[in-house]
């Protein structure tokens, strides 16, 4: 059947059809417009979760870029907290602790961690002196008094004779005289306080009244200032108060208006200043003979210097010590620049212990110098243990093996030069390897800003200086000799607190030499500036004589004997505290 006869005759059926169809195409208008709306919003919702997604992954990426600013911020605060608290407990210790870097240790106690033991040697490895010292049994060592004695026949003996009266010398039973058998003697050191003498030179004059061609007198006696007041002993006693004695110059003043005469500061400056101008020969020979020497020990220490035109600024002490030369020089420099040293050590060739100042690079790497480095094993010991608080483990095993370092040392300190290098090479050797690989397997693993990295990054840049002192028995393990030499320098800083322009600062230098070779070689210091200022007035050309070493030997009656006595036994107990010491450990 074809489509004509396939439709309604029926008119209002037709009418039906037409009618379902628009309804159903209708529907298909309305489905297919909500189709198209659906797909729009889902279009628009897409877009909105990419735009979310976009959204969440740039804050993701923001919170992470947070979180490691906050981890690297939060770690840069452990570092600076860590670095703080160190710095606190130095303060604390330097304030109210003790000093010495040294563990007190109970007899028989173990160290709280276990650390590592020295270097095992075999048994036949031990050095000649390793197997004498073997036999030898410490006892402990017992601290015993030794009563002085005063030597009374030294001074004026004013005798108080005390008697009975007339009466009281009969015997009260019989009454006849009682016969003198005996007398006690009791002695008492009394003081007269020390006075000022006016001493009048008379020189009677002379002329011929005949002749009448001149007038013949005595000459003066040598006085040190020329045309002053001053006589040698109260220059002698001025220079020593202020440069042995630390006092201030206006204590002079007030203890010579004390003694009777009042003198004003600024002549006792000249008077400090014609002293100076006068030992600077002997003090060149003195710095001639130490640039002589082939070992030598230097330090610096600051001082406050007035009268320069903008003001007051820091100048700088600097020692240089030697032991084949037995003198002690100072320097002065208006700065710490490397100039300084650079400047005194020209023509120096040798070991120079020194501590780990920027400004001794210059000439240790210079390729024509002859001066090698010899570093200071006490600085690097005062770091390690300004780490204890915060890397216990760690600075206390380094400190165990420095202290092994040093017992050695005190071991050998009594032994020949060759004796003592051969210990080194024997037993010295083995600890320095141990320190060196434990600071490079500590290097990595430490906060940079720590005081414990502090500590390993000193030794490792100073590890070649640091072993030198092995090479060569005259060395020393630390350069303490140089500090405890400055240490009077500064005591005087304390009292006299500046210097009162740049010029007085080599004259000071020239000075504290000076008292420093009274000092070094316990010579009583007013007898020897006295003869000083008399000979080097006089125009005395024999300066090898005014050397603090044979001027001691030549007058052994100016010798400080108590001193001497009292370093030596000061330093039998210490050697007899070690060795008891190390055999407790043993």
């Amino acid at each position: 059947m074809d489509n004509a006869n396939s439709l309604p005759n029926d008119l209002a059926q037709c009418h039906q059809l037409l009618f379902a169809a628009h309804k159903q195409s209708v529907e298909l208008e309305q489905q297919a417009a909500e189709a198209t709306q659906q797909a729009t919003q889902a279009k628009r919702h897409a877009t909105q979760a990419e735009r979310h997604v976009a959204e969440s992954e740039q804050r993701v990426a923001e919170l992470g870029r947070v979180l490691d600013e906050t981890a690297a911020s939060y770690q840069e605060l452990q570092q600076e907290h860590a670095a703080t608290l160190d710095e606190l407990a130095w303060y604390k210790r330097w304030a109210f602790g003790r000093r010495r870097e040294r563990f007190t240790e109970g007899e028989g106690q173990g160290h709280l961690f276990d650390l590592d033991s020295p270097a095992n040697e075999p048994e036949d490895s031990a050095t000649p002196h390793q197997e004498a010292e073997a036999e030898v049994e410490v006892k402990p060592h017992r601290r015993r008094r030794k009563k002085r004695e005063i030597d009374w026949d030294k001074l004026p003996q004013i005798h108080h004779e005390h008697d009975l009266p007339e009466e009281e010398k009969n015997c009260s039973c019989c009454g006849l005289p009682m016969d003198r058998i005996g007398e006690d003697i009791t002695r008492e050191l009394e003081l007269q306080p020390a006075k000022l003498e006016a001493h009048i030179h008379v020189r009677p004059k002379y002329a011929c009244r005949r002749c009448k061609e001149g007038v013949s007198a005595a000459p003066l006696p040598q006085r040190p200032i020329p045309g002053g007041i001053a006589g040698p002993g109260l220059v002698s006693e001025v220079i020593v108060g202020k440069f042995s004695d630390h006092l201030p110059l206006y204590r002079l003043e007030d203890i010579l208006t004390r003694y009777g005469v009042y003198i004003r500061r600024s002549t006792l400056c000249d008077w400090v200043k014609f002293a100076a101008e006068l030992f600077k020969p002997l003090y060149e020979l003195q710095r001639e003979l130490v640039l002589q020497s082939s070992v030598m020990w230097t330090d610096d220490t600051s001082v406050t210097v007035l009268g320069s035109p903008q003001g007051s600024f820091q100048g700088q002490f600097w020692t240089y010590i030697t032991d084949e030369q037995p003198y002690s020089v100072y320097d002065f420099t208006t700065s710490r620049s490397r100039d300084g040293p650079a400047s005194f050590l020209q023509g120096f060739a040798g070991y120079l212990h020194a501590d780990a100042f920027s400004g001794y690079d210059a000439i240790f790497l210079d390729a024509h110098s002859a001066i090698q480095e010899v570093a200071c094993w006490a600085h690097a010991r005062r770091k390690f243990f300004d780490a204890v608080s915060s890397y216990p483990r760690e600075a206390h095993q380094m400190l165990e093996w420095i202290r092994q370092l040093y017992d050695l040392e005190d071991r050998a300190h009594e032994w020949s030069v060759d004796a003592r290098r051969e210990l080194r090479a024997y037993e010295s050797n083995p600890v320095l390897d141990r320190i060196e690989a434990y600071s490079a397997e500590l290097a990595p693993r430490v906060l940079p800003k720590s005081s414990l990295a502090k500590a390993v990054t000193y030794a490792r840049n100073q590890w070649q200086a640091l072993r030198r002192y092995t090479e060569d028995g005259r060395l020393t393990i630390d350069n303490n000799v140089s500090e405890r030499t400055l240490r009077h320098q500064a005591i005087g800083r304390k009292n006299w607190l500046f210097l009162g322009s740049e010029a007085a600062g080599p004259r000071a230098a020239v000075l504290c030499t000076i008292l420093a070779g009274a000092k070094r070689h316990r010579i009583e210091p007013w007898c020897y500036v006295r003869d000083l200022l008399l000979r080097l007035h006089a125009d005395d050309l024999r300066l090898e004589e005014m050397l603090p070493d044979r001027w001691a030997a030549a007058h052994p009656e100016a010798i400080l004997s108590h001193r001497l006595d009292e370093s030596r036994s000061k330093a039998i107990r210490t050697r007899a505290r070690r060795a008891h010491r190390r055999a407790r450990r043993n």
